[in-house]
């Protein structure tokens, strides 16, 4: 084989491309725009035209992007609200707990009318008996409540940052699993703080989730 070479020019783009001497006259593809023409051939000290076969291939279109269906985005930025509101409180709370010199237990016992209305510590006292040892029970009820507090506050605290995770992956359109998670944990009333509008996000996501637009939002 000859190494000698030409340069020649495609007839489509113009694009100069180096080619072996024996091509020249013989069908050849231009590198830059895929157009296909017939070389040129030396007629004396020139060459002639190349001729063109076909013109540059057409780019294939992406795929156009499904668009973003509103009745997932809203519950999808509804999450990602409650989940970061959720994830500051209750990291906040825990810190406290973690930074208290009492770990939390004055916390713990200036809340318990409220924390004795969700059953988590035995009723108020009532009999004469019972108030003359109330002191005593609350300072007991808080030194039991506060250390488990402090781990309710932590799980709440990731429970929203996955809430949050939930909801920015529907906006990205990945992670299809982490979204159902997202909403399960939401619609469950986990997240601290925003109880009713993380379970209407997290119903509302988990059904569009699980509808034929929500898959195909995924893909």
């Amino acid at each position: 084989m000859s190494s000698e070479t030409e340069v020649i020019s495609c007839p489509a783009c113009k694009h100069l491309l180096r080619v072996p001497a024996e091509w020249l006259g013989q069908t050849v593809q231009c590198p830059e725009c895929k157009a296909t023409f017939r070389a040129p051939v030396r007629d004396g000290d020139k060459l002639t035209d190349p001729v063109l076969i076909a013109g540059p291939a057409a780019a294939t279109p992406a795929p156009a992007r499904p668009r973003t269906d509103p009745l997932l985005t809203l519950p999808a930025f509804g999450l990602m609200l409650v989940g970061i509101v959720s994830l500051i409180a209750n990291g906040v709370l825990f810190g406290r707990f973690v930074t208290s010199p009492d770990g939390g237990k004055d916390w713990v016992k200036n809340q318990l009318p409220a924390i004795r209305q969700m059953g988590l510590v035995p009723p108020e006292a009532q009999t004469d008996k019972e108030k003359e040892n109330k002191e005593a029970a609350d300072e007991q009820a808080a030194a039991d409540l506060a250390p488990k507090l402090r781990w309710v506050w932590l799980a709440a605290a990731a429970a929203g940052g996955v809430v949050f995770a939930g909801g920015l992956a529907i906006v990205r359109r990945k992670n299809y699993r982490l979204a159902q998670f997202g909403c399960v944990l939401a619609a469950v009333n986990v997240p601290h703080l925003c109880c009713v509008p993380g379970a209407i996000f997290g119903l509302w996501g988990l059904l569009m989730l699980m509808s034929d637009e929500g898959r195909e939002h995924f893909g």
